[in-house]
């Protein structure tokens, strides 16, 4: 299987932060920088990213919520 790369233009990067403007959201939280490492840790562990991780969590809690 060959993957194929290829350049982004700087207006498809504008347009990809306009749509991402208008329809996409950051959700954060502060917890200590030892708390945020370890979780990073963690989640590198299980081969995957605190980002992804949260955002699992965030859809899981939103679907059961739906189900309800």
């Amino acid at each position: 299987m060959q993957v194929v790369k290829f350049m982004v233009t700087e207006s498809h990067k504008k347009g990809n932060r306009k749509w991402d403007a208008e329809n996409m959201a950051t959700l954060g939280c502060k917890v200590k920088r030892e708390q945020a490492e370890k979780f990073k840790a963690y989640a590198k562990q299980k081969g995957t990213t605190a980002n992804a991780m949260l955002k699992d969590y965030v859809l899981d809690i939103i679907k059961e919520e739906e189900q309800e």
